[in-house]
């Protein structure tokens, strides 16, 4: 018997079973027949017969294998990301890396621009960490005065970053 003979006989002996089995697997009942045709057309394009022991189960075997990489197309990216946690890049890509670059040279620009004093402000607070009432201290100025040198130095840089972008 010929392999196209053992693929049609199959299908249809086989149709409704093989359709609610890739229906149950994909869990779409109506893309199910399209999935037992594919399946149908993979198997009878084998040219060697013979090397089918169990036809069925081959074919069910194709049946499976097509809703599994359905599945993975239509998840796509998320796939890869869930199949290989180890290998994940979470760094931005390298345009964003530019742009933040470019972003923190304005800051950093409007920054130097600054009274000497502003800029000390400015660096104890964002970079330093330091409290406003620790950062008054060492340089000798009020606490309300010290935090409106920080927040207009940071209105500065805020306008310098949007207008370099």
């Amino acid at each position: 018997m010929t392999n196209e003979r053992i693929a049609l006989r199959l299908y249809r002996t086989h149709r409704d079973t093989l359709v609610n089995y890739a229906g149950r697997l994909s869990g779409d009942h109506v893309g199910a027949e399209d999935i037992v045709q594919d399946a149908w057309l993979l198997m009878d394009r084998k040219t060697d017969s013979g090397a089918i022991r169990e036809p069925l189960g081959y074919l069910r075997r194709i049946i499976r294998n097509l809703v599994f990489a359905q599945a993975r197309q239509s998840r796509g990216t998320a796939l890869i990301a869930e199949d290989f946690p180890d290998i994940v890049d979470d760094r931005p890509s390298a345009e964003a890396e530019l742009m933040a670059r470019q972003a923190m040279a304005f800051v950093l620009d409007a920054i130097d621009a600054m009274s000497a004093r502003q800029k000390a402000a400015i660096k104890m607070y964002h970079f330093e960490e330091m409290k406003l009432r620790e950062i008054a201290a060492k340089l000798g100025l009020s606490v309300s005065y010290t935090h409106s040198l920080i927040a207009e130095g940071m209105e500065i840089c805020n306008q310098r970053r949007r207008q370099g972008l």
